[in-house]
């Protein structure tokens, strides 16, 4: 087994993560594989003060992403992975729970027949009160990353990035995450990094498992819990849902997708309208994922059409074969 995770100028809820790892029942050779992504607060630093304590393996990765990063360490360890074994993927801003590894590892033992795993994402909430965020709270799951099944077979798309693993035979095959999805260092990048490659793997045949008892919990940010910020993530998540369904598809899918948010900014202004003292928050994320929807579908029909009349143009110049990662 190994892990893999990426940091970027996290050093706080790193340190915080690296301590809780300190507690983790660790299965015999597991290696972690921390890519720092140009941090400038003495992240490097922070990991090196825990090499003695974790089997950590340390990797810089200048170009920004977290895709990038995780693409970094696959491409320089999964020839040397035994087929059968799990690729641990999280994040910096996880408190694992002491029997979160050796869950995993059950799970795969148990179930041979399947390659993905996902575990429960619980929060774990800061001390500033979350009541102001009722009106949104069936969205939890989009805002922080929370995810809670019952043991047993699920979809891909239910492997999360804080906690999910993949049979290695996966990667060895040449799988890839895509990096035009996932935090990238800026505001306005489309969610959906560990989705858009479930849904590769889900078309592909592959076939995932639910572990409950495999846990670890989401550390919160107080930043995290403004409306601003809310607002921001309804919008990423609607912009790459609008991207990954456009992908392949024409112009009928594009303006399927543009209608739907065409209805859904409407719908979102026309409550705050009839209902003026009702909290605007959820009628804000709602207009603000049917914008990122747009923008998600205009921008992969425009892109994918250029590409087509480029190569239309110069068909000498016409890729081969081109990866879905790098399309």
């Amino acid at each position: 087994m190994i892990v893999i995770l990426s940091t970027l100028n996290g050093k706080g809820r790193l340190r915080e993560m690296l301590e809780a790892t300190l507690r983790v029942r660790i299965p015999p050779g597991t290696r972690f594989h921390v890519v720092d992504n140009g941090s400038e607060d003495g992240t490097l630093e922070l990991l090196d003060s825990f090499s003695d304590r974790l089997p950590l393996v340390i990797y810089k990765q200048p170009v920004r992403g977290k895709n990038h990063c995780v693409n970094l360490v696959l491409d320089t360890v999964s020839a040397g992975l035994e087929p059968t074994e799990l690729v641990v993927l999280t994040d910096d801003d996880i408190l694992p729970s002491p029997e979160w590894l050796e869950e995993l590892e059950a799970a795969g033992k148990a179930h041979p027949d399947r390659d993905v795993f996902a575990g429960r994402i619980l929060p774990h909430w800061p001390s500033s009160g979350i009541v102001h965020l009722d009106p949104v709270r069936h969205h939890f799951g989009i805002l922080f990353s929370l995810t809670s099944e019952s043991e047993g077979p699920v979809k891909c798309e239910l492997a999360w990035g804080p906690n999910m693993a993949v049979r290695a035979h996966v990667f060895k095959s040449g799988v890839r995450f895509d990096p035009k999805f996932g935090p990238n260092g800026s505001d306005g990048y489309p969610m959906g990094s560990e989705t858009e490659l479930m849904e590769r793997l889900e078309a592909a045949g592959h076939r995932a498992w639910f572990a409950e008892r495999a846990c670890v919990r989401h550390m919160i940010r107080s930043s995290q819990l403004d409306a601003q910020s809310v607002i921001q993530r309804a919008f990423r998540h609607g912009y790459g849902v609008g991207w990954r369904r456009q992908r392949h598809a024409g112009v009928l899918r594009m303006l399927i997708s543009m209608s739907k948010a065409v209805r859904g900014v409407c719908t979102a202004r026309l409550r705050r309208t009839l209902m003026p003292f009702a909290d605007p928050l959820l009628q804000d994320f709602h207009e603000a994922w049917a914008l990122g929807l747009a923008r998600g579908s205009l921008y992969e029909y425009r892109r994918a059409r250029a590409v087509t009349e480029f190569e239309e143009d110069f068909p000498e110049r016409r890729a081969v074969e081109r990866a879905p990662a790098n399309d």
